[in-house]
């Protein structure tokens, strides 16, 4: 995440000589999503809800993005995306997360964060009152869940590198500033299968003098299948609404 802000961070101080070649575009922006876990984990179907209590929480992302008019050579974007819980449960004898299951009942910490960032290399096929891109997603996932019990404790790592399938397509709604949507990451293959798409409703406005600033309402859905996939298995969807403003250059 640190080199993403750096990023971030090296955008900002270089947008004045990018504001002015018009054919060069330099997206920077950031927001909040409310996602809500349901669905199970590990091998004895640990719910994420009932049995683990894990409810709603606003996790921050970030992203930039770089669209420039040589051929052949894809836009890009970089987004890190937090997804974090902690709580408490009571977990039952026969609870297994990784292989070791729970010898009797007992209170746990719980902790699971599905952290991640993307580089999505893309092209424009469509740029008009329609759009569309098409591309590939790089995501690389960095957090692990546990359960953290007095006498015993389950843990995983949730390191994973995966390519995803990458398409977005939008309307411009003429003369109103308003602009909507569709987005999505996709793979399927094997023990590993994951749907994240989004919906959104984007505002332009004039905000700063040679800056276009947007902002976005839109609704997110992540769904992870994992089959036995290096020891783990999840049946699992996180979803909810989120707000993000954005900085066109």
């Amino acid at each position: 995440m640190n080199s993403l802000r750096s990023l971030l961070v090296l955008a900002i101080t270089l947008s004045p000589i990018t504001a002015v070649a018009d054919i060069v575009g330099l997206y920077i922006g950031g927001g909040s999503w409310q996602a809500s876990p349901e669905g199970n984990i590990g091998r004895s179907d640990i719910d994420l809800e009932s049995t683990l209590n894990l409810d709603k929480e606003n996790n921050q992302f970030v992203f930039i993005a770089l669209e420039h008019p040589i051929p052949l050579l894809p836009n890009i974007r970089l987004q890190q995306t937090e997804m974090d819980w902690a709580g408490s449960a009571l977990v039952t004898a026969g609870t297994d997360l990784n292989g070791n299951p729970f010898v009797s009942d007992e209170e746990v910490d719980v902790s699971m964060d599905l952290s991640h960032i993307d580089a999505t290399f893309y092209y424009e096929i469509l740029d008009n009152v329609v759009d569309l891109d098409l591309g590939i997603t790089a995501r690389v996932f960095d957090g692990e869940a546990s359960l953290v019990g007095i006498s015993q404790q389950e843990s995983i790592d949730l390191d994973a590198v995966g390519p995803l399938l990458y398409g977005q397509i939008g309307v411009d709604f003429p003369l109103t500033g308003l602009s909507a949507q569709m987005i999505a990451n996709w793979i399927d293959v094997d023990e590993f299968r994951l749907i994240d798409w989004a919906a959104q409703l984007a505002y332009d406005f004039d905000l700063f003098p040679v800056v276009d600033t947007s902002l976005t309402l839109g609704y997110r859905s992540m769904l992870v299948e994992l089959d036995d996939l290096d020891d783990l298995q999840s049946d699992a969807t996180f979803e909810g609404y989120y707000l993000a403003f954005q900085l066109h250059f």
